[in-house]
């Protein structure tokens, strides 16, 4: 399967894609019951997008619930151009029930986005019913695809 426009001319430079990662170790919480930032405010990770107009996505969260509930991550993108890309969703989640720590991965590849617009994405967390949930290791990593 291609990944380029018919075409189009390939240089080294078309073949050159970024990365980008954070890492947060903090410990931080959620009360929601809907998608938001965690305490803390947002945390997110951009990268320029590459010829592909694709790019890979992993989110990382360690996280528990104060009770027996669930504490649920996602995360949303957004391009400087191409606007919201993708929503937080349960679909595409880490659903983790109880008060164990639990460390999880998910990875993503997100395409027809716009070549050289800026790529963001920002962590969303929430909490199935009333507790509270804290995530005490978040990570983001973000590659360009070739």
């Amino acid at each position: 399967m291609s990944h380029w426009a018919a075409g189009k001319i390939i240089t080294a430079g078309l073949l050159t894609v970024g990365q980008a990662q954070n890492e947060d170790t903090s410990s931080r919480t959620t009360t929601s019951t809907s998608y938001a930032d965690a305490s803390g405010g947002a945390f997110s990770a951009s990268v320029t997008v590459p010829a592909s107009e694709a790019v890979m996505v992993t989110v990382r969260s360690t996280q528990r619930n104060s009770g027996a509930n669930n504490t649920i991550t996602s995360w949303s993108a957004s391009g400087s151009t191409s606007g919201t890309v993708y929503s937080a969703n349960d679909n595409a989640a880490i659903i983790v029930t109880g008060t164990s720590n639990v460390s999880l991965m998910l990875r993503y590849r997100l395409s027809g986005l716009s070549e050289g617009e800026t790529l963001t994405v920002t962590m969303k967390h929430r909490v199935n019913t009333a507790s509270t949930g804290t995530f005490d290791n978040r990570l983001i990593i973000l590659e360009g695809c070739p």
